[in-house]
This record gives C-alpha cells, sequence and structure tokens, in this order.
C-alpha cells in the first residue's frame, strides 16, 4: 500500500491529535495517521495539491476556505526544499520521519505554521521542542479531558469558561 501525500501534511501528522473540520474527515485522518505511526516502512508518493489526507476536506482552497491553495502550495513548496523531497517520487515514510527530526526545529516550524488556523489554537506547536524525548508520543495522545477548548465536531474555537 503506498500513500499520496503533500509535503507540508508530514508537518501536520507529527502534531495531529484527533481534531478535524468534520468528522469524516477526522475519520480520514485517524486512520492514515494511525496506519503510518503502526506502519512506518509505507511507501509515501509526495504529491502536489490535495492528497489522500485531503479527500474528505470541506475546504476548497478559495480565498474564504481556512486552508487557502495558495498558502498551502508555498507551504508545500518550502517543506519540500527543507527535507529534500520531489514532487512525484515515492519515499519509505521512516526515512521522511528522519528528515524531519533531523531538519526541523521549533523556530523553523513556528516560522512555516504560525499563520495556520490549527498552530494559532495551539494544537501543533509544542511537536518541534527540542527538548522532546526522542520517541514519539502516540498521534491520538490528546483527549477532550485535556483541551476542554477544543470542539471535537470542527476546528471552532470554544473559549474556556471564567
Amino acid at each position: 500500500m503506498s500513500i499520496g501525500l503533500r509535503p507540508h501534511h508530514f508537518l501536520c501528522l507529527q502534531g495531529y491529535k484527533g481534531y478535524n473540520y468534520n468528522q469524516t474527515q477526522k475519520t480520514s485522518w485517524d486512520r492514515i495517521s494511525t496506519y503510518l505511526q503502526n506502519n512506518p516502512d509505507t511507501d509515501i508518493v509526495i504529491l502536489s495539491g490535495k492528497d489522500d489526507l485531503c479527500q474528505k476536506c470541506p475546504n476548497d482552497g478559495s480565498k474564504s476556505a481556512i486552508c487557502k491553495d495558495d498558502n498551502v502550495n508555498k507551504l508545500d513548496e518550502k517543506v519540500k526544499n527543507l527535507i529534500g523531497i520531489e514532487t512525484g517520487k515515492t519515499y519509505k515514510y521512516k526515512d521522511i520521519l528522519n528528515k524531519l527530526k533531523t531538519t526541523i526545529t521549533e523556530d523553523i516550524h513556528k516560522n512555516l505554521c504560525q499563520t495556520c488556523a490549527w498552530w494559532q489554537k495551539g494544537l501543533c506547536k509544542d511537536t518541534f521542542k527540542e527538548n522532546k524525548q526522542t520517541e514519539r508520543e502516540p498521534f491520538l495522545s490528546m483527549t477532550t479531558r485535556e483541551r476542554k477548548d477544543i470542539n471535537l465536531s470542527g476546528i471552532k474555537y470554544i473559549p474556556k469558561a471564567a
């Protein structure tokens, strides 16, 4: 089995904690992230544009969408250049993870992702902290008890009660 991914989604997968735009897309992300975690030898085809994680996304890439095509396309190019991968080529997922671990620092991550809605909600800011243990935490490690300010049915921010 091979999975098609756009480059910036390698960053997203590392910080993914089970939240998404809608339940249908969440199920897709849960399935793929769990599969990759359990099968690091999976072949990954680098895609340009929508990938296997985007299949159920309600965003259409327009200027009013949360994920705007021009922004994510630029981000994909930056990530490709940083970790040395090419569109259309196939890589082992574990090899891409190693490239991320040796290339992406907390500062680089912030520079790349600070305009993303997920970053702004605080869901992935700690993903590439330099003091993080070598052993990765599970992708789906966060529970609703830990983050009462997240609506599991989407990205909508729900402020904590005072």
